[in-house]
């Protein structure tokens, strides 16, 4: 008779198991590796725990196929078109196996085809680019940034807040035709405070395109690159302990943009910041964009300040290299740090570093500038210098300037003195 209780007592655990990997999907899945077509106006439904999009999946949806998928991974020969959409909801709302855990949806593109349809963001508690394990089709699957690389050819669309896409060191690709739709400070790309992996963008031609990134969540500073040829442009953002460039965290905000171009390119480009990352004397309307020139010297350029946080820089060049010193970009108010006076011009009309240029000099209010040769003789003068002295009627040789600059029209005279010469004749 006890044998008989513990065999009945057995059989209830079991069941009771079964039933709780039943109601939850726990190790459920879907496997796809051939040709599916979703018709207009019918949908294809997931609901298991793991969707797997085989090498040879080929999905025409013309209509709708949703997952409620924890985890999602798709082969670098499967392929996306249609004229309908996929839906990507929280495994928490799913309808089936309704007691399955709410949380994020793991997707590894294994940086496949361009998914060339919508593609509508669901899930309000994130997507999250993860490496998932092949369920056994044996591919060759990539590393590195490009390891989960998810790439889009249609619209990804944030519909709710919360859907956010979360980078974990992968790779999210806009192909020329691929765009992101309803971003903000609740729906956006976070970079994890990190330039491992990018927010990507390629250009057909002239264009522009609005990169919504952040180090966490809600910490939206998009930046908008508008290209002026075809490339292709990465995005990742950081604060400036991570980035370890030098910055002076009083004079600038606490955040550095990593952007750079497959090949380079020029890009007017725009960067938002929140005012909680502004050091103690930055000041919007006395700021620019900078570019990192390494050994703790940044390039400022005055450019346009639209709105409270956001500010314009025209005509950057882009770098092609993820080390070379011109990827970082940041937000520095005017100070006498921010001048950059040459040493040294060559005024023989190649185009290059032919006048006496002070490089930031436009951030500032006022300025005022002397010149003398090295007897003491005043040979040129000018209020609100232009940058536009070539040493013309001169010999050739060191002469002595006297630089005045005032950060707004009330504050006080800075002065900067020292030499510079000028030699018509330079040849590189």
């Amino acid at each position: 008779m006890k044998k008989y209780l513990q065999l009945i007592a057995l059989s209830i655990l079991v069941l009771r198991g079964f039933h709780l990997k039943a109601q939850t999907g726990s190790q459920s899945l879907t496997t796809d590796n051939s040709e599916v077509y979703i018709a207009a106006g019918t949908t294809e439904i997931r609901y298991a725990e793991g969707s797997y999009f085989g090498p040879k999946a080929n999905w025409t949806i013309d209509g709708t196929l949703e997952i409620y998928s924890k985890n999602i991974w798709i082969a670098g020969g499967a392929t996306f078109t249609g004229k309908g959409k996929i839906v990507i909801y929280n495994p928490g709302d799913n309808p089936f196996y309704i007691d399955m855990a709410s949380g994020p949806t793991r997707i590894d593109g294994n940086n496949s085809a361009f998914i060339n349809l919508v593609l509508e963001h669901r899930n309000n508690n994130n997507a999250i680019l993860a490496d998932v394990a092949d369920p056994g089709y044996g591919t060759d699957n990539p590393a590195g940034a490009e390891a989960a690389a998810f790439n889009i050819g249609g619209n990804l669309n944030l519909a709710v807040n919360g859907a956010n896409i979360i980078l974990n060191n992968n790779n999210l690709g806009f192909s020329a035709s691929g765009q992101i739709s309803n971003y903000g400070a609740s729906r956006m790309v976070v970079t994890g405070n990190s330039s491992n992996a990018h927010l990507v963008k390629t250009y057909a031609a002239p264009g522009t395109f609005v990169f919504p990134v952040g180090i966490s969540l809600g910490d939206y500073t998009p930046a908008t690159v508008a290209a002026k040829s075809a490339g292709k442009v990465f995005v990742s953002v950081e604060d400036f302990l991570e980035s370890s460039v030098g910055i002076d965290p009083k004079m600038g905000m606490n955040r550095n943009w990593h952007i750079l171009a497959q090949a380079p390119m020029r890009v007017d480009l725009t960067l938002q910041h929140n005012q909680n990352t502004s050091g103690s004397l930055f000041k919007d309307v006395n700021a620019g964009i900078a570019q990192y020139l390494g050994a703790g010297k940044w390039d400022v350029t005055k450019g346009t300040n639209p709105s409270l946080g956001v500010h314009t820089r025209f005509n950057v060049g882009l770098v092609a290299s993820e080390l070379a010193n011109g990827v970082w970009f940041t937000k520095l108010a005017v100070s006498g740090t921010t001048l950059q006076i040459p040493n040294l011009f060559t005024p023989n009309g190649d185009g290059i570093n032919d006048v006496f240029e002070i490089r930031g000099l436009d951030l500032f209010a006022q300025n005022d500038l002397v010149i003398v040769n090295r007897w003491g003789n005043e040979v040129f003068r000018a209020n609100s210098y232009q940058n536009n002295w070539t040493g013309e009627g001169l010999n050739e040789g060191t002469y002595y300037y006297v630089l005045r600059v005032k950060e707004t029209a009330g504050s006080e005279w800075q002065v900067f003195k020292g030499a510079v010469m000028f030699v018509r004749s330079f040849k590189k």
